[in-house]
């Protein structure tokens, strides 16, 4: 087996079994597009996550060109392991190897912590903490790491906490839009939060936060991407009303939002990825009607003629996922395939269109 990591590898290399376990999944003449590929299992099996791609290690001239990336990395994230279910474990998959292994832990256990690769570098923003003061209180710190075996470096932090937020990096700057906050002193559970429509940027060249135009409809548990300069929050649900499909477009150079067509169906807690300059969105949940549900379904949206299509559906429905793309797939990891923190997974697919 092939030494991967820096640390420790956990799991992967060739061989007979591994590509028989590898054989896509493939949607055929009446089904809809795509192709699903079963991989190597995350080290643990974690929901609520969002990971960003990332690179090996930087090369010495790495000021004077920009660096491939060609990893898919988790930070934090609930677990059933561990004390009170959430952990600082930072984990890494290379697809060259189909294998996995640890880069240096966050500061602090985290779950909803947002993962952007931005410049070249890696951030954490924001998320949850959960001990025995609460298992929601949400947390303004801000995280930077160089190297997958570097120290985190400690970065401003957002103007309050506000987390279940899009986060994308959008022409060298890193922002957030949407979410939730608390609602007033008490930041403890999920009951003292409320929506928020705040949208802000990060500039590296500054380090400071600065407000932009508000996102139209307040929203937590959207998903995001970014296509031709401009950013996208994609479904999401608020406190009172459930799930939206609702699309909301955003151009930096107007500091405008534009509504888009939206969803076939309303999902919250999905992910999404960009893949030849279309946007896939994966799975989520719903909590009402009760007792609620997860989707299998993944869906397509084209920039060009606003227009989205049903593509192969996931072949393990799950909620609270990742989705990366890296060279010409996207894989899409963790979750969990009940509503709440139930069959959490440590599943990881590649997708093929």
């Amino acid at each position: 087996m092939n030494n991967i990591n820096r640390r420790s590898v956990l799991a992967g290399g060739a061989g007979l079994a591994a590509a028989i376990a590898a054989t896509p999944i493939r949607a055929y003449a009446d089904a809809p597009m795509g192709a699903w590929s079963p991989l190597a299992d995350m080290p643990f099996p974690v929901q609520e996550i969002y990971p960003a791609p990332f690179r090996k290690k930087r090369a010495p001239d790495a000021s004077l060109k920009p660096s491939a990336m060609d990893l898919v990395v988790n930070a934090g994230g609930l677990t059933p392991q561990g004390a009170f279910n959430v952990t600082d474990a930072v984990t890494f998959y290379d697809p060259a190897y189909d294998g996995w292994g640890y880069g240096t832990s966050l500061p602090e256990p985290r779950h909803h912590i947002a993962l952007v690769n931005n410049n070249g570098l890696l951030y954490g923003v924001g998320g949850f903490a959960r001990d025995a003061r609460g298992g929601w209180r949400m947390q303004p710190s801000c995280w930077r790491l160089r190297d997958l075996d570097g120290d985190w470096e400690v970065m401003v932090a957002l103007p309050h906490p506000q987390a279940e937020t899009v986060c994308a990096s959008l022409n060298g700057y890193i922002h957030i839009a949407g979410g939730r906050s608390p609602s007033g002193s008490r930041n403890a559970e999920w009951s003292d939060h409320i929506d928020t429509d705040e949208h802000w940027y990060y500039d590296p060249s500054d380090g400071r936060w600065r407000a932009l135009a508000p996102l139209p409809r307040a929203r937590n548990s959207a998903a995001g991407a970014v296509v031709n300069g401009v950013l996208y929050v994609i479904g999401g649900r608020t406190v009172t009303d459930g799930n939206t499909g609702a699309v909301d477009v955003y151009d930096p150079m107007s500091d405008r939002w534009e509504k888009a067509r939206p969803m076939p169906k309303g999902q919250a807690g999905l992910a999404a990825a960009v893949l030849n300059g279309k946007i896939y969105a994966f799975g989520g949940e719903y909590f009402s009607p009760r007792p609620g549900g997860v989707f299998a379904e993944s869906w397509e949206y084209d920039p060009d003629t606003d227009q989205w299509r049903a593509v192969a559906a996931m072949p393990r429905r799950r909620h609270g996922l990742g989705a990366v793309a890296l060279g010409d797939a996207i894989y899409v990891l963790g979750g969990a395939a009940k509503v709440g923190g139930d069959e959490t997974t440590a599943a990881l697919d590649r997708f093929e269109i």
